[in-house]
């Protein structure tokens, strides 16, 4: 891959996980954000680390391997331009594409070959394909934010009619995930991405955020980040939210006293023991070890506010 290729100030295949909630590390919030702060002329996040950097690396390995189980013999894994839908503004960047000469393909899952939602597929003219290193046990599916829900982004802007997702799990077992066009997906993906681009307008008419239903209270504390000194009456609704998070609270604290409890006993126990057996259950108390570290000074920081994540509950009178 060279680089990032797509405009953060549009949606891109890549993202379409987070967008259309089947990340784990990424929120609609969070890309909107994203693409906001593009908007803004913010610098891009450095969000490299040595697994991407080897992911990287490895793409035209796992894209050789791929194309030769799947008998391709013209691919190209030096795409270093991004594509753009004609009519969406939606764009995506290629790992590689394959050329299919209209080869059928068989689900074979002990040479690595799965056709995802078929028996066998066709490859005929371009496909996309797409490389992911992971370290996550095989899978018989990928996960949809492992390539699946890109790939049907990929083929939506370039028009290609299948792909494959080209997994190597773990550095040694690698997977082919064959794919035909699935029109739902790519129906949903053009819907949600002519949303996003609706509240990536408004921001730029009005400079005010649209922001999607909040997944967590934590997405909240970006809705609302100061606090005004002001004190305003809400609604019986209110009163039976805060009674709530009471009672939980209760619970939970009920709950840790009972497992602190439960592991005083345990170890008790085990005494010097490491380890211990009891039915079908290995519990395990063991060192843990740490290396030495130089002494840190911590630099002086700004005086600074932010509005604190958690409520504060208190009843009065």
């Amino acid at each position: 891959m060279a680089g990032k290729l797509t405009d953060d100030k549009q949606m891109s295949a890549s993202r379409l996980p987070g967008l259309l909630g089947f990340s784990k590390y990424s929120t609609p919030n969070d890309e909107l954000q994203f693409s906001i702060n593009a908007i803004d002329g913010k610098e891009r996040p450095d969000i490299g680390n040595e697994a991407m950097g080897w992911g990287n690396t490895l793409e035209p390995v796992i894209l050789s391997e791929a194309a030769k189980r799947l008998g391709i013999t013209q691919f190209d894994t030096e795409i270093r331009k991004a594509f753009t839908h004609d009519l969406i503004p939606l764009s995506c960047s290629l790992d590689g594409t394959g050329e299919g000469d209209g080869q059928t393909i068989t689900h074979d899952p002990s040479n690595g070959i799965y056709v995802v939602g078929a028996d066998s597929i066709v490859l005929r003219g371009t496909g996309v394909l797409e490389a992911k290193l992971t370290k996550t046990n095989p899978e018989d599916t990928p996960h949809l934010a492992r390539g699946p829900i890109q790939l049907q982004g990929q083929m939506l802007v370039t028009g290609h009619k299948w792909g494959a997702v080209c997994v190597l799990y773990g550095g040694i077992e690698l997977r082919v995930f064959l794919f035909d066009t699935h029109y739902e997906t790519q129906q949903k993906i053009v819907n949600s991405v002519l949303e996003f681009d609706n509240k990536l307008e408004k921001y730029k008419r009005t400079q005010e955020i649209d922001w999607y239903p909040p997944e967590s209270s934590k997405e909240v504390d970006r809705f609302f980040p100061e606090a005004k000194k002001e004190e305003i009456e809400l609604d019986g609704n209110a009163l039976q939210l805060a009674q709530s998070i009471i009672r939980n609270k209760t619970l939970i604290r009920k709950a840790e006293a009972e497992i602190d409890s439960d592991e005083k006993e345990i170890k008790m126990l085990l005494g010097t023991a490491e380890r211990g057996r009891v039915g079908s259950l290995h519990i395990s108390w063991p060192m843990r070890s740490y290396k030495a570290s130089p002494e840190k000074i911590t630099p002086a920081k700004p005086a600074y506010s932010i509005r604190q994540s958690s409520l504060s509950i208190k009843e009065w009178t």
